[in-house]
C-alpha cells in the first residue's frame, strides 16, 4: 500500500503565464474587494470623498467586475480567492435584491393619486417628434417635468410643447436655458393642477468656476391639489466630470490634455453636485407642505453624493419600483440618473421607466398618494 501525502500546488511565486494571470486576477480581486469596503464605510458613515464618489456612480459594475476577474485566479489559495468574492457578492445582494423581488400590497387609497413624469429630452432634435408625440398619447399624467428644454418663448421646444400639450396641462412654468449654453438647458413644469408661486432658484455651483455646473438652477412652483398644496422642483445638476466632455457638456474627444484636465477637475464636479443636492434638501425643508423633486440629477441613488439628500428624501424607484431602471447609457453601461424624489404626506405606490425611446434619456414616472394631513398636537408653553 502507497501512502500519499497531499501537498497543495505551490502558487507563490508565480510562474509562467497562467500563473502570473492568476496572481493578477487574485490582486484586483482583493483591491475590489478593499474598494467596495470602502464605499460601504463611507456611506455607513456618512461621509464623503470626491473621487470615492467617481466610483460610487459606476458601483455595481465596479463590484460586478471585481467578481467576474476572480474567475481567473486559478490555482491560488480557496480562502484568498473565496473571502474577497463572497464579500462582492453580499455587497451587490444589499444594493440591488430589493430591485429584483416583487413589493408587498399597499393599503387603498386614502388620498388623490398623482401620477409625475420627468423626461430629459436631450441635445439631439431628431427624436423631439417622438417625444412630442409619446407625451401626447400619454393622457394620464397629472405633472411632467421637462429638462433640456432648448430655446425661448418664441422659438425652440415651448411653442412646440404647448402646441402639442398646451390644451391637456393648462398651467406652466418654464425656465429659459442660459444664453451661455446656447439655450440648450431650459426646464419647464407642466400641470393639470393651478400652479403659483414660481421661482427659479440659483443652484450653488461649488467650487466650479464655470461650465453648466455654474448655470445650474431649480425651478420651483407650488401645485393646488383640491384643496391642498404640494411643492414642487425640477432640477438639472452638474454632470460627472468624464475626459471626453469639456465643461459645457460637448463632446471634445479624448486626448492627452482632455485626460490630464479631468484628472484635475474631476473632484471639483463631484463637490459642486454635492453641494447643489444639499441645497435641494434645504429647499424640501424650507416649507410644510408636501414636496416632489423631478429632474435628471446627474448621479444614482447608491452613490455617495446623494445620501444627503435621501436623508430628507425617499426615491420613488427605489421605494416601488422593480429592476434596474436605466435611463442612461454611456456605450453598454447604464445607470439610473433621472430621478423622482418625495418627502413625507407622499407615498410611492408604483413607479416604473418606460421602455420608449423618445430621448436619449428614459423617462421616469411614479404614482404618489398625497397622504392625510396628520394633527399634530400644539407645544404647551
Amino acid at each position: 500500500m502507497i501512502n500519499r501525502v497531499y501537498r497543495p500546488r505551490k502558487w507563490f511565486p508565480p510562474q509562467g503565464f497562467l500563473g502570473w494571470l492568476s496572481f493578477l486576477a487574485l490582486l484586483a480581486l482583493v483591491l475590489a474587494a478593499a474598494g467596495d469596503a470602502g464605499l460601504w464605510y463611507l456611506r455607513v458613515n456618512g461621509r464623503f470623498a470626491s473621487k470615492a464618489s467617481f466610483v460610487s456612480h459606476f458601483w455595481a459594475y465596479f463590484t460586478l467586475g471585481g467578481c467576474l476577474v476572480g474567475l481567473l485566479a486559478r490555482g491560488v489559495s480557496n480562502v484568498l480567492r473565496s473571502v474577497p468574492t463572497v464579500w462582492l457578492l453580499a455587497s451587490l445582494a444589499m444594493q440591488h435584491a430589493g430591485m429584483l423581488f416583487p413589493r408587498g400590497s399597499l393599503p387603498p387609497l386614502s388620498g388623490p393619486a398623482i401620477r409625475v413624469m420627468t423626461l430629459n429630452l436631450g441635445r439631439g432634435e431628431g427624436l423631439r417628434p417622438a417625444a412630442y408625440a409619446y407625451l401626447r398619447e400619454r393622457r394620464d399624467l397629472d405633472v411632467l417635468f421637462l429638462q433640456e428644454v432648448h430655446g425661448d418663448a418664441q422659438a425652440g421646444d415651448r411653442p412646440r410643447i404647448l402646441q402639442a400639450l398646451g390644451s391637456r396641462y393648462p398651467h406652466a412654468v418654464w425656465r429659459e436655458g442660459p444664453r451661455s449654453t446656447g439655450q440648450l438647458f431650459g426646464m419647464a413644469i407642466l400641470s393639470r393642477f393651478p400652479l403659483r408661486e414660481a421661482e427659479v432658484v440659483p443652484l450653488p455651483p461649488g467650487p466650479v468656476p464655470g461650465g453648466v455646473c455654474a448655470e445650474a438652477d431649480a425651478l420651483v412652483a407650488k401645485a393646488q391639489v383640491g384643496e391642498r398644496a404640494i411643492r414642487l422642483a425640477n432640477a438639472h445638476l452638474c454632470p460627472p466630470r468624464v475626459p471626453w466632455k469639456d465643461i459645457w457638456s460637448r463632446d471634445v474627444g479624448i486626448s492627452f490634455g482632455s485626460v490630464l484636465d479631468w484628472l484635475a477637475t474631476l473632484r471639483l464636479y463631484e463637490y459642486s453636485r454635492r453641494s447643489q443636492l444639499i441645497y435641494l434638501r434645504l429647499i424640501a425643508e424650507g416649507g410644510v407642505e408636501p414636496f416632489i423633486l423631478g429632474g435628471t440629477l446627474n448621479t444614482t441613488s447608491k452613490s455617495l453624493d446623494v445620501l444627503r439628500l435621501a436623508q430628507r428624501l425617499s426615491n420613488a424607484f427605489d421605494v416601488s419600483g422593480s429592476g434596474f431602471g436605466f435611463t442612461y447609457y454611456a456605450g453598454p453601461f447604464g445607470g439610473r440618473i433621472d430621478h423622482i424624489y418625495y418627502s413625507e404626506g407622499l407615498l410611492a405606490r408604483n413607479a416604473d421607466v418606460p421602455p420608449v425611446t423618445v430621448a436619449d434619456h428614459q423617462p421616469v414616472e411614479a404614482v404618489l398618494e398625497l397622504l392625510p394631513p396628520i394633527e399634530r398636537p400644539r407645544p404647551r408653553f
